[in-house]
């Protein structure tokens, strides 16, 4: 029998995973080893969810965006807004490292590309970060050396660390340093650097929630370092592994 390149790439990273669930017995996992486990900590094959995101700026009322989501890691993903009324039905497709809206309110049939290193909806996410189905795709990882993180919500957590260096100009970073809990492997922190090797962003990851057997953090916090006090908080409220239907990831059904 022969394996497809995508199984062979999901029987690693859960190879990956049970190797970090025997972390005392060995020695510490290799940089690959540790990229892989965040992946599949974060990202199921297939899934939809329910997203609210708030954004907080200085001088500006609160922004708060809820999404309907569909994902699957070997194609990619699809939003539709449903919360505030005014922007209610616009759409968005993740789909081959590119991000397309489409507005039914706009007048027009065609969909916009979206530029990967711009503000998503003004947000402090980027549209790269938008639908992302593996850091592995973009990213290559190297260890750093381990962190004793001060974690806002778990306090002082021992953690492996990695540079995850963009290996493709489609990256929408330079490098990403993630901070990983040594206890269960569990992604707390990230830190985003330009491709110029200034530090402009740091997400912090929380609220770790029981979704139906798969266990992620259900709060990320994405705060702006060159606007300072400007804040994006991403909630998931509900996640479902559900095997979306492939007719969902092309610009035909995005702009139906």
């Amino acid at each position: 029998m022969t394996l497809s390149l995508p199984t062979l790439s999901r029987m690693a990273a859960l190879g990956a995973t049970l190797c970090l669930m025997t972390l005392p017995l060995r020695a510490t996992p290799s940089a690959d080893e540790l990229l892989a486990a965040v992946d599949a900590r974060l990202f199921l094959e297939s899934y939809v969810s329910r997203v609210t995101m708030e954004t907080l700026e200085p001088g500006s009322p609160p922004r708060s965006m809820t999404f309907l989501g569909q994902s699957r890691k070997d194609r990619g993903t699809y939003l539709e807004i449903v919360e505030p009324a005014r922007t209610r039905g616009t759409r968005f497709l993740q789909l081959d490292g590119s991000l397309w809206m489409f507005n039914p309110k706009a007048g027009s049939a065609n969909a916009l590309r979206l530029s990967s290193r711009d503000s998503f909806q003004g947000s402090t996410f980027s549209n790269a970060d938008v639908g992302k189905s593996q850091f592995s795709d973009d990213y290559s990882p190297s260890l750093a050396p381990d962190a004793l993180l001060d974690h806002p919500e778990y306090g002082k957590v021992e953690c492996y660390a990695i540079v995850a260096t963009a290996k493709t100009e489609t990256a929408a970073y330079g490098k990403i340093v993630i901070y990983i809990r040594k206890l269960d492997s569990m992604p707390l922190r990230m830190e985003y650097y330009a491709k110029s090797g200034l530090l402009f962003k740091k997400m912090t990851l929380s609220k770790i929630r029981d979704f139906g057997g798969f266990v992620r953090p259900s709060v990320m916090t994405m705060e702006s370092l060159d606007k300072a006090g400007t804040v994006t908080t991403l909630t998931m409220e509900a996640l479902e592994k559900k095997n979306v239907p492939i007719s969902v990831f092309n610009k035909n059904y995005l702009t139906r």
